[in-house]
């Protein structure tokens, strides 16, 4: 018996190390971080030996996660999107052997869907080593850290690691928190080389409820939190903290991961936590018309920045998106109809409709992600742009909504008319019993978040049969690599 454990060991281990060499050779990226990416223990001693080491590092982490293959396009208006069903044709959709004509039917075992799928995969557990690495330096090396950097280091860093598992679970494992469900993706809290055990998807957000934990703890040194005038402090490092999974974008996080886990009251906690700093700290506030319709055009905020809590920096977005909605005769069209027909998204006076521009004599191309030059007005940069929202303050009042359809139906309306009242709309919901609530809930997600990748994982937690007219497939095949190297389940 001894023997045959040996000898399994010996063979994970050799397993394990052709993964990583096979990694190392098919993950490719033309940004800075592969330069400044640990290889080795002796590249990470050095890396991590200034602060400056530190910075880069989390940066890269963020740079990683803004790479098309993941949340500049295939986990935002790519994959995730056709999956939720936002998008009906245009594009790469009208070609029916393209990998997104197949996520569209969810036929992920077609070669083209299979390495998209597989790409996610490995690009997230990539990004989650580097990670853990950053992590494993910051108690190795606090002395390099300055005031409240290893606090703010270590907390962004527990909290990517938080998120980037949450969205694996959501994308490989069943919405299936029951005592009886099966195993779903491995956790993985260490840097070193090692098979990591995969865990039911409620021990999953045990583990990832966990690390938000332990970096809310060490977040309340946040500057956005404790309301410290940091400006010019540090080079600016601890400016523009809705570029990083700061104190209340953690706290958004939370929210969003026990409403997937079906723990509705305690997300919604989590969520007023938020809207109480917005009402009572003035951050995160509601975009202004004049942003959103400016005199000049080339200044307008297309993502109603000011509401981010988190949003990637993702600098080249304008190139990301060519071939999708710009640059293109057959950009991606909304599933829906966008202000008329039985089935339309948007009122005429919803601000949102601002996200359809006209273009080489196409009409409501989607313009949320579109780029304008930047200018510089009254000592300002504008506009607001390379940004990819990945978690807005709307998001939390419907979270509450959603918590007190039954409990406290009016409450409800009062939170979806609030952000109503902030898209422009006039008429107020009312009267509503608890299943038309959710079905408004579930309009303004089809709507806030088109382009963003919400709407799938929305769906996936009500546990909806079909979506438009396709029988909906929740959940992504491991690859067939992690199950062979890693005997998965």
């Amino acid at each position: 018996m001894i023997k045959k454990e040996i000898m399994k060991n010996i063979v994970h281990k050799i397993k394990l190390s052709v993964w990583i060499l096979l990694a190392l050779f098919v993950t490719t990226s033309c940004d800075s971080w592969l330069d400044v990416k640990p290889k080795t223990e002796e590249e990470a001693e050095r890396m991590f030996s200034t602060e400056e080491g530190f910075k880069s590092a989390l940066a890269g982490a963020y740079i990683s996660l803004s790479q098309p293959e993941l949340y500049g396009r295939e986990l935002t208006f790519g994959m995730v999107g056709i999956l939720g069903q936002e998008w009906g044709g245009g594009g790469t959709l009208d070609q029916s052997s393209s990998a997104y004509s197949f996520f569209l039917r969810y036929r992920y075992d077609e070669t083209v869907s299979k390495a998209i799928v597989e790409k996610v995969w490995g690009e997230m557990y990539k990004t989650i080593a580097n990670v853990n690495t950053l992590l494993e330096y910051t108690e190795k090396k606090r002395d390099v850290l300055r005031g409240n950097n290893y606090e703010i280091i270590r907390g962004e860093a527990l909290a990517l690691r938080a998120f980037i598992h949450f969205d694996l679970l959501r994308l490989y494992a069943e919405a299936d928190f029951s005592e009886t469900a099966g195993l779903s993706i491995p956790y993985v809290k260490e840097a070193k080389p090692a098979i990591a055990p995969q865990y039911t998807p409620a021990g999953v957000v045990e583990l990832v409820l966990g690390d938000i934990k332990d970096a809310l703890d060490l977040l309340e040194k946040d500057p956005i939190y404790t309301g410290q005038d940091v400006s010019g402090e540090d080079n600016g490092y601890l400016a523009n903290r809705n570029f990083h999974l700061n104190y209340y974008a953690v706290q958004g996080l939370k929210a969003r991961v026990l409403a997937y886990a079906k723990q509705m009251d305690k997300a919604a906690e989590a969520a007023l936590v938020v809207i109480g700093a917005q009402e009572n700290k003035d951050i995160f506030p509601w975009v202004k018309k004049n942003d959103i319709n400016p005199s000049d055009v080339t200044l307008k905020d297309r993502t109603f920045s000011t509401e981010h809590l988190f949003a990637l920096n993702t600098i080249k977005l304008d190139e990301n998106i060519k071939g999708y909605f710009k640059e293109t005769m057959s950009p991606m069209l909304p599933r829906q109809a966008i202000t008329s027909g039985s089935d339309y998204l948007y009122d005429v006076a919803d601000y949102r409709l601002k996200w359809f521009d006209n273009e080489n004599g196409l009409i409501n191309v989607f313009s949320k992600f579109w780029q304008s030059d930047k200018k510089t007005v009254d000592g300002i940069v504008l506009p607001k742009r390379d940004r990819m929202p990945m978690i807005r303050i709307s998001e939390m009042y419907y979270i509450v909504a959603e918590s007190m359809k039954i409990s406290d139906p009016q409450g409800a309306l009062d939170k979806l008319n609030l952000v109503r009242k902030m898209r422009g709309l006039t008429e107020l919901l009312a009267d509503l019993n608890p299943d038309a609530i959710q079905q408004e809930i579930q309009k303004e997600y089809e709507r806030e978040f088109l382009g963003e990748g919400q709407l799938f994982f929305f769906h996936k937690r009500q546990g909806t049969r079909n979506i438009a007219t396709a029988n909906a497939v929740y959940k992504l095949p491991i690859p067939d690599l992690e199950i062979d190297l890693g005997e998965r389940e």
